[in-house]
């Protein structure tokens, strides 16, 4: 058995609800009635029912709107962090490249330099 009356519909004032069922109703629906009917309070719409309908309506719009609009921000979120890994270590490899022609440089100078001091023995030794 659900808990729940077949009748209630039938019978107002008859309605019996496990606490489980309770349970689920203040999880999913508790906030949300409960602001929809201090909204009626304070409003006094003409129809009641139908302004609870529509204001439940545009909350569940808001709430998938909500969880796109964070769904959007976790990936923006993602993607940012591989963006700034990229850029990381981008950075890293023109470093190491700059090292890798800096020493290039420094053993090309140093090998045209033992070549200089080779081609002056060479000819000292020639005359």
């Amino acid at each position: 058995s659900s808990g729940i009356n077949a009748e209630w519909p039938l019978r107002p004032g008859v309605f019996s609800m496990s606490v489980v069922e309770s349970d689920y109703l203040k999880r999913w629906i508790g906030a949300p009635i409960t602001d929809a009917l201090t909204e009626v309070a304070l409003k006094r719409p003409a129809d009641p029912i139908e302004y609870i309908a529509l204001w439940l309506l545009k909350y569940k719009e808001n709430e998938v709107v909500k969880a796109a609009e964070a769904s959007n921000a976790e990936r923006l979120s993602i993607e940012k962090k591989k963006l700034d890994e990229e850029a990381k270590k981008k950075a890293e490899l023109e470093e190491e490249q700059r090292r890798i022609a800096a020493e290039n440089a420094a053993k090309k100078a140093e090998i045209e330099k033992a070549l200089a001091e080779q081609a002056k023995q060479t000819e000292a030794a020639a005359v």
